[in-house]
């Protein structure tokens, strides 16, 4: 197989943990090549990039059908792992592949009693390119509007550093929680709450009833990045599907790059 891995500008953390998946494939008897992502890909069996962001690279793979994995951060928070996530190959949305969880279990956070309570609204940046083309300001003012009664906490990258109290603290105190595609709802899952999500690509989605059932997939979804093997394996045991999946056009495209600055001052016109 031939993968091309799309590197970031200049010596970071994600580029290291992406280096760090090239060793594995490699291991793996893998073909890898680097370049930037702003580089178009010509040829190659699989695309891969950390973050969901509309690169040159992960655009031109999509346009030549090409299977894409986003390699995101750990759902998990505060929990002491190390992990680094790639939820599906093709994006989020239209049935991606994902790993079977073996019933072996995995270190996994402690779920909470259930409890009741008021209703929180869960902001994202405005500008997130993960929102997968929603326009969220618009999401947020009616999302408030349909419940005037409910609370709205914003993304921490909204407000000046420090102002917000740690989520974990926050939700002990809310019975109900909806959001767009942030991963919060799993910590509000693991919390306690009822749980809304509306985007089709949320994690949520995946989400069948069984707090524990669940909590044990996600679990076995991150692979350790300093070896890669649970990813590496399923990478390589989900590609032919992938494929396939590709050729039918089943592949989530980001949006255009939007003009941030626009959309954050409407984003404060809500009064937030």
């Amino acid at each position: 197989m031939k993968v091309v891995v799309g590197l970031r500008e200049g010596p970071n953390k994600t580029n290291m943990r992406s280096e760090a998946l090239i060793q594995g494939l490699k291991r793996a008897n893998q073909g890898v090549k680097r370049q930037g992502r702003e580089q178009s890909v010509k040829e190659a069996d699989l695309y891969v990039q950390t973050g969901f962001a509309p690169s040159t690279g992960l655009k031109s793979a999509i346009e030549l059908q090409i299977p894409y994995i986003i390699m995101e951060a750990p759902v998990f928070r505060d929990f002491g792992l190390d992990d680094y996530s790639s939820w599906g190959y093709n994006g989020l949305m239209g049935g991606a592949w994902r790993p079977q969880a073996p019933e072996t279990a995995r270190e996994k956070p402690t779920l909470q009693e259930r409890h009741g309570g008021p209703q929180l609204i869960i902001g994202q940046k405005p500008t997130d390119h993960s929102l997968r083309g929603s326009d969220h300001v618009e999401w947020i003012r009616a999302k408030r509007e349909a419940l005037p009664e409910a609370d709205f906490r914003p993304h921490p990258l909204m407000v000046p550093p420090g102002t917000l109290e740690p989520i974990h603290e926050v939700l002990k105190d809310y019975g109900e929680v909806y959001t767009y595609s942030s991963t919060v709802g799993v910590d509000a899952l693991i919390a306690g709450c009822e749980v809304h999500a509306d985007s089709d690509g949320s994690l949520l989605r995946a989400y069948t009833g069984s707090r524990e059932e669940f909590i044990h997939e996600l679990s076995w979804w991150q692979a350790h990045h300093t070896s890669y093997g649970a990813l590496i394996d399923y990478i390589l045991s989900g590609y032919d599907e992938a494929r396939e999946r590709a050729k039918q056009g089943l592949m989530e495209h980001p949006r255009e790059k939007i003009d941030g600055a626009a959309v954050c001052r409407r984003y404060y016109k809500l009064g937030l």
